[in-house]
């Protein structure tokens, strides 16, 4: 569990400083952390609370809307359970979750449903004032959820956009969905990874917005899949490589064109790590060679804007290695 907890002080820290995609990945394996400590409809206990309070902070800045009021929700129910814990960093935890629940249910029109989170963080908690921490959403992805996202993209085939919305999301006030990768079985992950990275790609320069949920949801589960060195992504990253890497490079000069340069550096510096994991590919395929070449000297440009000479410097000499290729 102090791995998990201290994964979600890194989250924390990352959305803090505007590190959305790094933010998402590091809360996404803390929650997961601790809900594997749960078999069945074993009840959450108040660390489980706490986890999805802080899961639920960082989801409200750069997440889906849907996921973060789920997570807060299921936090303020928690602790209601348990409300001899509410003392010290739990009262914090609980008003935090209160915090972000109101201001989504407010902000989606459920408005009863705000009132009543707000009633309960002052009934079980009285004069304490919200954290600082809830910080408001990223502007660029104004509020969007991937259900809308989805719904925003032209349809595939007959039937084919209703039937992944309804494969993908889940209704907010449902709670059953509060991570993104909750959304598909591991064996999945690589092709739903690939199939949202491509609709962002598409819908970046006509909707910003749509485009950067859709690919911070295909983020996540790519690194989750990495991290967790599914099949696909430990022997076949030459194929689901590439599609990360263009989806992250898209975003990122999409978040510098809309003057969001921490988020556009976060999505660079990953997009610096899966070229270095392109690396062997790129010997033999030239347009994994030249997406890896583009993709650094992108991450290099962004450093140097930034006045991080020394960054842009070693991005530079590590984007020869492609030229000893071809």
């Amino acid at each position: 569990m102090a791995t998990s907890d201290g994964q979600l002080s890194e989250a924390i820290g990352d959305a803090g400083a505007g590190r959305g995609a790094s933010a998402l990945v590091a809360a996404e394996a803390g929650v997961r952390g601790h809900l594997d400590r749960f078999v069945g409809d074993q009840p959450f206990d108040a660390p489980m609370a706490a986890a999805l309070s802080q899961h639920a902070s960082v989801l409200h800045r750069f997440g889906d809307p849907d996921l973060a009021v789920a997570a807060a929700d299921l936090a303020v129910r928690t602790y209601l359970h348990h409300q001899s814990d509410l003392v010290g960093g739990h009262v914090i935890a609980f008003r935090r979750a209160a915090a972000v629940a109101v201001d989504v249910h407010r902000a989606f029109g459920r408005g009863e449903i705000a009132r009543s989170a707000a009633g309960l963080a002052e009934r079980l908690s009285p004069g304490v004032m919200s954290p600082p921490d809830v910080a408001e959403p990223e502007p660029l992805l104004a509020r969007t959820t991937l259900a809308q996202a989805l719904d925003r993209m032209p349809e595939p085939s007959a039937g084919g956009r209703a039937s992944l919305k309804a494969a993908l999301t889940a209704p907010a006030t449902d709670c059953t969905l509060i991570t993104t990768t909750q959304r598909c079985v591991p064996d999945d992950v690589p092709v739903v990874a690939g199939l949202l990275a491509a609709m962002a790609g598409a819908a970046l320069d006509r909707e910003p917005g749509v485009g950067l949920r859709l690919g911070l949801e295909a983020h996540v589960l790519y690194a989750h899949g990495s991290a967790a060195q599914l099949p696909a992504m430990r022997y076949d990253l030459g194929t689901h490589g590439p599609a990360w890497a263009r989806m992250l490079l898209a975003c990122s000069r999409t978040c510098e064109a809309h003057g969001r340069r921490e988020l556009a550096l976060d999505l660079a510096a990953w997009l610096g790590g899966v070229a270095q994991q392109l690396v062997p590919f790129a010997v033999l395929d030239e347009g994994t060679r030249a997406l890896a070449r583009e993709a650094v000297a992108w991450h290099a440009e962004l450093l140097e804007r930034a006045g991080d000479a020394d960054g842009a410097t070693q991005a530079r000499a590590f984007a020869t290695t492609f030229d000893a290729f071809g």
